[in-house]
């Protein structure tokens, strides 16, 4: 909100307040004032304790009304029946923001979350920012700020990594606290958000993505309450180059809804955000692990500028399988030029060449032999990255300084190539490779899956964010509006997605009339704007005869108007059988949070089995569609397999292009919309609509 505080004056704060601070260091408040003091904070701490004149050092008051200044920030550690009347009394000496620890809110029932209500009604009316309750608090080591009564206060005094967190969950952000540490990364900033009465993800993630202190936005995410500032914090991200990386928990509640359409069954929560991040360019994660590995490769501030690797080993076997996980992870592994194969046999004449290089166990009579691989490698500007495997010989007494130097030295006239290392030797010698320029991980899959993250940030950090806004181009729909398919058909013809030939006819005569039009076999399908799934009531029928339509058509409005007498029947739909091209299915399925995805995948029964399907957030640009087309498993189908003529993907770009910003600009109204099947002709011969459905609704 724009009138709303920013957060400065709770990762900022010029002076804290401890609500319920205690002498005992073990207890919540004890532990809370005991961090502030010891990391150094430099302005005033005042402790509130209605029993005790002095706490830790600290003069005592009886209660926030007596405190003697304002106060920026005031940390809560009370139950939850206390902090109403602290609030209050917050509000009433000006305070512009509280960290409340305690339990007890809306995560316990319905008198909770009255509760929370009346805290946030009393907060928000003084304009004084809330994070909690139910949170560890937060920590911004850069100013000497802590406040948090997490254990982990001890392992991260005397750091100030460049590092930023956000959680959902507080627990959890120790634990990835604690083994980051242990990886040699610290964070600077972490924030944990509790409840979220007032302080969210999104905005807390748009502090860490704005704030000269963080390099590398990390977060942990159950579950996204606010679609604005989420979206917004992965803008500012974007617009200034920032990697993000997430760790995505759980499913929304509205995702895990079925619905009645293909496209929604299709477009899991899963996949919705998958489509976000995409958008944004944000990296998600899959395991604890995987964060933190991308996490440490994107800070080192590398990153390719494709997504060639060359991988170099002393050893085949090694180099075998990181070329096979290099290739898993889409990266390519392109043969190195003839010119650079003989530079590199010079170095190591029982070697092999090609990509995997092979240098051999050679390095360990000449060290500096690997060095000079590598820097001819990175001058032939035939890579983007270099993955290097040097194992057991990197910790060798008689080995480590040459090959350390000679490799450091080589680093060093490639900064800004992203190197990669992998090594098994004492922390001391990683941590050695590490400061001379490479990202050490030991493992060959985790490490070469951390290059492939870092080749993912240039290309979507050089794509442009769509304009979010309403196309002038495209038709305005009325939340609650009504289409039949024939409808539905119109509405898309006029974005340019053409449907067959087709006739409505409501009686024999009509029908019969149509057919003498056609002379060829006919598909016949009612038309209801209440009828979303036309066979399950014997509304379709296909390859009918020209002299067979009249009395389809009499049959089949006498059985559906008997099997749907609630529907509203405008007659049926009579249209020539066309054949050939690739059916495939282009829908919109609108999440009530995080709104409009567009989906692409081929049609017919097997789609929902196999979930070979593109989502992304609309809208996107032809481009995108095309991008869209080539991700799915299926497309080689479309792209002249086994001698098949090759589809018209750029007509077909231009439809799912079309029908995202349909949606986009009607993101207010449109709730599901499916072309399936959209058939795909031919190069150059175009796509037809053969069915379609659009369902609206009012959506806030």
């Amino acid at each position: 909100m724009p009138d709303r505080r920013p957060l400065d004056a709770l990762l900022r704060p010029a002076s804290v307040a401890v609500i319920g601070a205690s002498a005992d260091v073990t207890r919540i408040g004890g532990r809370a004032l005991r961090h502030l003091k010891e990391v150094g904070f430099a302005g005033p701490i005042y402790a509130v304790n209605p029993g005790r004149s002095e706490v830790q050092g600290i003069t005592a008051w009886s209660t926030v009304d007596e405190l003697p200044d304002r106060t920026d920030c005031a940390v809560l550690a009370l139950p939850s029946a206390a902090v109403l009347p602290a609030i209050e009394a917050c509000a009433r000496k000006g305070m512009g923001a509280a960290v409340i620890f305690g339990a007890g809110f809306a995560e316990t029932g319905e008198e909770g979350a009255g509760l929370q209500d009346q805290v946030l009604d009393v907060a928000r009316r003084a304009n004084m920012r809330l994070l909690g309750p139910n949170c560890l608090g937060l920590y911004n080591l850069h100013d000497d700020v802590f406040l948090s009564f997490s254990g982990i206060f001890d392992e991260v005094r005397g750091t100030a990594g460049r590092l930023g967190l956000v959680s959902q969950s507080g627990g959890y952000a120790g634990e990835v606290v604690m083994s980051a540490r242990d990886v040699g990364l610290d964070f600077g900033t972490w924030i944990t958000t509790g409840n979220e009465v007032d302080v969210e993800l999104g905005e807390a993630m748009q502090f860490l993505a704005e704030s000269d202190n963080v390099d590398v936005v990390i977060g942990y995410i159950e579950g996204v309450r606010d679609k604005a500032s989420f979206f917004s914090a992965l803008a500012a991200a974007h617009a200034r180059r920032k990697p993000v990386v997430l760790l995505k928990v759980g499913r929304t509640e509205q995702g895990a809804r079925a619905a009645a359409s293909h496209t929604a069954s299709l477009a899991g929560a899963d996949s919705i955000y998958d489509a976000v991040f995409e958008r944004f360019g944000a990296y998600r994660a899959r395991t604890t692990e995987e964060m933190l590995d991308v996490a440490y490769a994107a800070a080192r501030g590398r990153f390719p500028r494709g997504r060639r690797i060359a991988i170099m080993t002393n050893s085949g076997g090694i180099g075998v399988q990181a070329a096979d996980f290099a290739v898993d992870e889409g990266l390519e592994v392109p043969v190195t030029s003839a010119d650079l194969q003989a530079r590199l046999i010079a170095l190591s004449p029982n070697g092999a060449a090609a990509n995997p290089i092979d240098l051999t166990g050679q390095v360990a009579n000449d060290p500096p032999m690997f060095a000079k691989g590598l820097d001819a490698v990175m001058r032939s500007d035939e890579f983007d990255m270099t993955y290097c495997n040097v194992g057991l010989i990197a910790g060798l007494p008689f080995i480590r300084d040459p090959l350390l130097d000679s490799l450091g030295a080589a680093a060093g006239m490639h900064p800004d190539a992203p190197l990669a290392l992998s090594v098994t030797a004492p922390q001391s010698t990683v941590d050695a490779y590490g400061a001379a320029g490479f990202v050490c991980i030991r493992e060959p899959a985790r490490a070469i899956r951390a290059m492939a993250a870092l080749a993912r940030f240039p290309p979507a950090w050089e794509r442009p964010l769509p304009d979010f806004a309403a196309d002038k181009e495209m038709p305005v729909i009325t939340p609650g509006q009504v289409f039949s398919e024939k409808d539905a058909k119109d509405l898309l013809g006029g974005i340019g997605i053409p449907s067959p030939a087709e006739f409505l006819v409501t009686d024999r005569t009509s029908a019969e009339a149509a057919a003498r039009s056609i002379a060829k076999p006919m598909a016949v399908k009612i038309v209801s704007p209440d009828i979303l799934h036309k066979s399950d009531v014997g509304g379709v029928a296909l390859n009918v005869g020209v002299h067979d339509v009249g009395a389809r058509v009499e049959a089949m409005l006498a059985t559906v108007s008997a099997a749907r007498a609630d529907a509203r029947i405008e007659g049926c739909l009579v249209s020539p059988m066309v054949t050939g091209g690739t059916e495939c299915i282009i829908g919109v399925h609108n999440d009530p949070l995080l709104g409009p995805v567009v989906i692409f995948g081929l049609g017919g029964v097997t789609v929902e089995l196999l979930k070979d399907v593109a989502t992304r957030l609309a809208p996107v640009s032809c481009d995108e569609a095309k991008e869209m087309i080539r991700s799915i498993r299926s497309y080689p189908l479309l792209d002249g397999f086994r001698g098949r003529p090759k589809a018209d993907i750029p007509a077909l770009a231009r439809a799912i292009s079309a029908v995202s910003r349909l949606a986009a600009t009607n993101a207010t109204a449109i709730t599901t919309l499916e072309i399936n099947p959209v058939l795909v002709m031919n190069e150059g011969e175009g796509i037809l609509a053969l069915d379609a459905v659009i369902e609206t609704g009012t959506i806030t």
